[in-house]
């Protein structure tokens, strides 16, 4: 009778709670190996490794073919400092993939999301490169042989929104760049305009790492902000220009996070010049029309948590916009979408910012899910 009892509180507890959306509907990664069987679509989710034994490792089982670990390959977990390795959490990762029949991007890009140790002012640009380099040359022999690796972001966020490149600041702890130190290359040929005839040497040498020793994983160059002309531009022509270095450029990622917060914080970005389907668009056939997989690769939606009412009307409504552009364009060239926050929760950084996944903060589906759900059922046309 223990027995009995025992397993009807745990069949009741959050943890082994129904995740599923209330209609009939299978999971979201049940529709795609159903529907979309050309794998020109992937549709996933993101976590923390330490998530993985929980509830939120329950839902990307359940729910999702395609997985991107948070921070758990960036060189600030990984390779902070000289002398300093630790593999545990990347490796767990890649046997949780596989034990799971599930695809990886390792989000493990040369990024400002670096070390304090490379953010220091002291470090000389000699040991931003042997650093930089010991960390994605050992990134990608490691991972390469592994059949669940699909893809791997080699820079991210290496341009601001005005255009400009990603710009080192003195002290440590902001959202700056320290690699760009270790120098330019300025002879750029004139055909690529937007690059102002400079590039940073440190996105050549990822690129060329990546090249050597990745030669089975697809290179992502994945970037932040929304559809600012001048950014995309530059983006743009970085990868006309690696590739006419010979190097490898597969795909490029756009992180989609959008930001509707209003008077008390960041100014409502949507359908305004920043963010907009127009553009969007535009930016996705870009890709295809150069050969490139187009993925969007950390999509959530920021809000003002003292406006929040538990409703998500209006964030189902821009998940609609965004997903069913994405589809649209499933048939001209390889598409991915990826949810950043699994569930609701409050900004790291800014308490007032509530962050908006798909589960609410009891881990249970609202609009967002059903939203991507039925699109997925019943996608647009192209």
């Amino acid at each position: 009778m223990k027995h009995i009892v025992l397993i009807l509180i745990l069949l009741t507890s959050p943890l082994f709670a129904n995740t599923s959306s209330p209609s009939k509907a299978k999971p979201i990664r049940e529709i795609v190996k159903k529907q979309y069987p050309k794998e020109s679509l992937y549709i996933g989710a993101t976590s923390n490794f330490s998530k993985t034994k929980g509830i939120e490792g329950r839902i990307l089982l359940q729910e999702f073919s395609y997985i991107t670990p948070d921070n758990d390959f960036k060189q600030s977990y990984i390779h902070p400092m000289p002398g300093t390795w630790k593999w545990e959490a990347p490796d767990g990762w890649i046997y949780f993939a596989e034990k799971n029949n599930q695809v990886v991007r390792i989000h493990g890009p040369i990024s400002p999301q670096s070390s304090r140790w490379a953010q220091e002012d002291n470090r000389t640009s000699e040991e931003l490169l042997k650093n930089m380099t010991e960390y994605m040359t050992e990134l990608c022999r490691r991972y390469n042989g592994k059949k669940c690796v699909k893809w791997m972001d080699v820079v991210n966020e290496v341009v601001s929104r005005n255009g400009k490149w990603k710009p080192h600041l003195k002290g440590t702890g902001k959202w700056e760049m320290p690699w760009t130190r270790i120098g330019y290359n300025n002879d750029i040929p004139d055909k690529f305009t937007h690059l102002d005839g400079k590039v940073p040497l440190f996105i050549i040498k990822a690129f060329e790492i990546a090249k050597e020793h990745a030669p089975n994983i697809k290179l992502v160059l994945n970037q932040h902000g929304g559809m600012e002309e001048a950014m995309w531009n530059k983006v743009k022509d970085l990868v006309l220009y690696l590739r006419s270095r010979g190097l490898r450029v597969d795909g490029i990622g756009w992180q989609g996070h959008i930001k509707i917060t209003g008077r008390n914080s960041r100014a409502n970005q949507w359908e305004t010049n920043m963010v907009n389907i127009k553009n969007l668009q535009k930016l996705i056939q870009w890709a295809h029309q150069n050969d490139l997989e187009f993925h969007i690769t950390e999509f959530n939606i920021h809000t003002n948590k003292e406006d929040d009412t538990g409703e998500r009307t209006k964030e189902a409504k821009i998940t609609h916009d965004i997903f069913s552009t994405l589809l649209a364009e499933r048939n001209n060239g390889l598409v991915t979408w990826n949810l950043w926050d699994i569930s609701d929760t409050i900004h790291y950084n800014n308490k007032s910012i509530l962050k908006v996944g798909a589960w609410n903060s009891q881990y249970k589906p609202h609009e967002v899910y059903r939203t991507v759900q039925e699109l997925l059922i019943n996608p647009p046309s192209e």
